[in-house]
């Protein structure tokens, strides 16, 4: 293996993403089967055994904190929370070929320690009576509050040589729409402008009934599309409803996604994509909107591409065509990742966005700048630190001209 590669498995490695697989894999960074590769560099044996079954599965532990002195009326804002996951993969069929198939899962416990969960600290505390940055946007939305839930119950099969991917089940639509190597909110970035969507797509909830393919058209091209239940929820007691909005609702959140990359081992970092979507108009039982009012759609553009064995830059925009669902009209993002920075585990990303606000959403089409740095700091196998930095200029909602946020996150995984 070249120098240039060497480097480059490690960083993946970081980020738990096994793009070195024969097979096309066709999930992002926090899919089931990317996040399990890093927990079976050095398995132990009973676990090893159950790999050579078709089992693999994980354990991991996530607490996240953020601190600022400037909340949208001028006083100190914090908030915390953590997530706790069990997730994995039970390959039935194909074991000794790229064709495999079997259940994937992940079930999570999401829990805030303070007042209210990081979700919240942007924008919706303020809404809601308490004091928030009063930014649009989303810091950390995986961070909420919601208790238990179940984000991934599917069957995944690969056909034509693993150069085609199926999934039918209850998925995470961030698992395949528009995601890039830094999308993670677990390792990635927290700033939802830096992850799926850029704050410019209109996402339903996790845990959605879905039907998703991905096909290697040729060696470098690419398409993924999804169907997936605009009205599921992923509420462990209401999941199930799934099967009965999906089929009967007929509201859904439509993605396709038509894509380069330098090779299928590199699929999601040195990659071009083009995503576009639409989310139909959804409403809670009591006719309040839940994600829209009305039919949203927009495209969402991506470039990532390693220029050297260690740095990875970025250009990543989405355009909200039309409809209320998204947070911004447009959304422009540049930036970088520096992998195995001070340490081989370690890696930094670094990254610029300009926004404009959803003015069908908000009533205004004010613009915001946001800056996020952070340093995910890997200690032996099994804990990572990262502390993070974001300096927001002109939060929409807020009294301050400026936000400075400051975030410890940690994760504990086996």
């Amino acid at each position: 293996m070249s120098a240039r590669r060497s480097v480059f498995a490690i960083g993946l490695l970081v980020l738990g993403a096994p793009f070195f697989s024969s097979a096309a894999n066709f999930g992002g960074p926090d899919a089931v089967e990317n996040t399990l590769s890093e927990h079976n560099k050095q398995p132990q044996s009973w676990r090893n055994q159950l790999a050579q079954e078709g089992l693999t599965f994980g354990l991991d532990y996530n607490g996240i904190g953020f601190n600022s002195a400037n909340g949208s009326k001028g006083n100190t804002v914090n908030a915390s929370g953590g997530v706790a996951r069990f997730y994995g993969q039970w390959n039935l069929i194909g074991r000794n070929s790229n064709n495999t198939g079997g259940i994937v899962w992940k079930i999570e416990h999401r829990h805030a320690y303070s007042d209210y969960a990081p979700k919240s600290y942007a924008f919706l505390a303020d809404l809601a009576g308490a004091e928030g940055l009063g930014y649009i946007g989303m810091i950390q939305p995986a961070f909420s509050d919601q208790g238990d839930r179940i984000t991934n119950l599917h069957w995944k099969q690969r056909l034509n040589d693993g150069k085609t991917s199926f999934i039918v089940g209850f998925q995470d639509v961030t698992d395949y729409v528009d995601t890039y190597a830094l999308a993670s909110p677990w390792t990635g970035f927290s700033n939802l402008v830096f992850q799926t969507g850029a704050g410019a797509m209109g996402l339903p909830d996790d845990g959605l009934f879905a039907v998703s393919i991905g096909q290697m058209l040729t060696d470098n091209y690419y398409i993924v599309a999804g169907l997936a239940d605009a009205n599921g929820r992923s509420d462990s007691d209401e999941i199930f409803d799934g099967f009965d909005s999906f089929f009967n609702d007929n509201d859904y959140f439509t993605t396709v996604e038509l894509g380069w990359t330098a090779s299928q081992q590199q699929i999601y970092t040195d990659n071009l994509h083009v995503t576009y979507w639409h989310l139909d108009a959804t409403f809670n039982d009591d006719g309040s909107t839940r994600h829209s009012a009305k039919n949203s759609e927009g495209v969402n553009f991506s470039l990532s591409y390693f220029v050297t064995p260690q740095i990875m830059p970025f250009v990543r925009a989405g355009f909200s065509i039309d409809g209320d669902a998204a947070l911004y009209e447009k959304s422009i993002s540049v930036g970088l990742g520096y992998f195995g920075l001070g340490a081989p585990k370690h890696n930094l990303g670094a990254a610029f966005n300009w926004s404009e606000a959803n003015k069908e959403g908000w009533g205004t089409d004010d613009s915001q700048t946001t800056l996020e740095i952070y340093y995910n700091m890997q200690f032996g196998e099994h804990v990572q630190i990262t502390p993070d930095f974001q300096w927001i200029h002109d939060p929409i909602l807020s009294q301050e001209s400026n936000a400075l946020v400051f975030g410890l996150r940690g994760r504990i995984f086996i």
